[in-house]
């Protein structure tokens, strides 16, 4: 079996009278409820797994060990909000481990377990974006109906976010967040952190701002 992968049937059925000592303190000093006392005893069960995988004692565990195993959960798949919460158990045995004089030095401090990917906003296709540039409203005001098209234009053709779009201004002055600049095809924006930033404009965008 190799170093990172998880030992899913080798926890100990008894834990050892160390971890168990920790467990009944928690139990009782935290007046932890039956199912969260049964979930800080899974997770030093697999801390045990680990720990009997690699051939060291629970006092022994370095650094080292903690980042290794933590890769080999994240290489199951599990989330970073999961490792994290195992993470916090572990943290809170080998405190206690320190103040019982036990260690020297909390082996799981300072350890942090992987972000979790935030899932990538949904963007329209192509020909979604091409049918909303060309929707037409029946007994649309023509106005309205130019202001929607250079929204759109402005949007998908030259990639501005919706919060730089709504801030800008036909030209520059000290309460606008940005403007456009029609001659020089640019669009000046205030990004995120308030950051100034120039975005080309490409023709169409441009021709629909002005037929605006």
């Amino acid at each position: 079996m190799s170093a990172s992968s998880l030992p899913q049937n080798e926890a100990p059925d008894s834990l050892p009278p160390l971890v168990q000592r920790y467990l009944d303190h928690v139990q009782f000093e935290k007046r932890l409820a039956a199912r969260t006392l049964a979930l800080y005893t899974e997770d030093l069960r697999k801390l045990c797994a680990w720990a009997q995988q690699a051939g060291v004692d629970l006092e022994q565990v370095q650094p080292a060990h903690i980042r290794r195993w933590m890769a080999g959960m994240h290489a199951t798949g599990r989330s970073g909000r999961g490792i994290a919460l195992i993470l916090s158990g572990w943290r809170g045995f080998y405190t206690w481990l320190a103040r019982e004089g036990r260690l020297s030095a909390n082996p799981v401090q300072g350890i942090r377990a992987p972000r979790q990917a935030k899932p990538l906003p949904k963007a329209l296709s192509v020909e979604e974006a091409l049918q909303l540039a060309n929707h037409q409203e029946l007994d649309a005001d023509p106005w309205v109906e130019a202001r929607d098209a250079a929204l759109v234009e402005l949007l998908y053709g030259s990639g501005l976010r919706v919060g730089e779009l709504v801030g800008l201004d036909c030209s520059p002055s000290d309460q606008a967040r940005g403007w456009l600049d029609l001659g020089a095809g640019l669009a000046h924006v205030m990004g995120k952190g308030s950051k100034r930033r120039s975005v080309p404009l490409g023709g169409p965008s441009v021709q629909a701002v002005q037929r605006w």
